[in-house]
């Protein structure tokens, strides 16, 4: 079962790591990735002082929803999205990681506007090239944030990008200083003073991330464990 002294070690790893270049680990948020966790799981993690959950899935985002909305957790959305989720997800998250094409803002936006609240949204880069993954490529994030930034009901606060699989710890760190530097040139040219956020890091390479400016690490096993074998 979780323990409260694993999270502890982890901030404490989270603080260390942020002291060693001068960054207030403050800044950094832990966003718990609960994919396939039941939501026991999930509660002992929020009991123990986690306050961010992320999904890779609308349907277990609602369905853990339903079952503990009783409990002061913000949910992020980190998966690939499907337009037709978006309704059922736009009242329940607390921020989007996963924004990769304009057809998906359009329906963020008709959803926020029925909501009346602006969503909070990250967009996805792929800066691995890998084919597999989601996101616009480098190039092309200029032109979708434009996008955004003409529509009323979102909120762009940052990027996001997954690693490439299985690459050295040196190619990690050129990804991710190359989403911090994105970041950077977005926020200048488009004189964003709130596009601040950087999504980078999971539980193999988060040190990296960190080094490089991540304020959102997405953790799963070193919070929850491996997953349970599918059903």
């Amino acid at each position: 079962m979780l323990q409260e002294p694993q999270i502890a070690t982890l901030r404490t790893e989270i603080a260390a790591c942020a002291a060693r270049v001068g960054r207030n680990p403050e800044t950094i948020t832990i966003v718990a990735i609960s994919k396939s966790q039941p939501p026991e799981r999930i509660a002992a993690a929020v009991h123990a002082g986690i306050t961010d959950i992320g999904e890779n899935y609308a349907q277990e985002l609602i369905a853990k929803h339903h079952r503990l909305g009783h409990l002061p957790i913000r949910w992020h959305f980190v998966g690939r999205f499907q337009t037709n989720k978006v309704k059922a997800i736009a009242p329940l998250v607390h921020l989007v990681h996963s924004l990769d094409r304009e057809s998906l803002a359009l329906e963020l936006e008709r959803q926020g506007a029925r909501l009346g609240r602006r969503i909070a949204v990250l967009i996805q880069v792929n800066t691995s090239g890998e084919p597999t993954k989601g996101g616009v490529p480098p190039h092309a994030a200029h032109q979708l944030l434009g996008s955004i930034l003409g529509l009323k009901h979102l909120e762009p606060r940052g990027l996001m990008t997954l690693a490439g699989l299985g690459v050295s710890p040196d190619r990690v760190r050129q990804e991710f200083r190359l989403l911090r530097t994105l970041r950077d040139e977005l926020a200048r040219d488009f004189g964003l003073e709130t596009f601040t956020e950087l999504s980078m890091g999971m539980s193999g390479d988060y040190p990296i991330a960190i080094e490089e400016g991540a304020t959102l690490l997405r953790i799963g096993t070193r919070i929850f464990g491996e997953r349970p074998p599918a059903k």
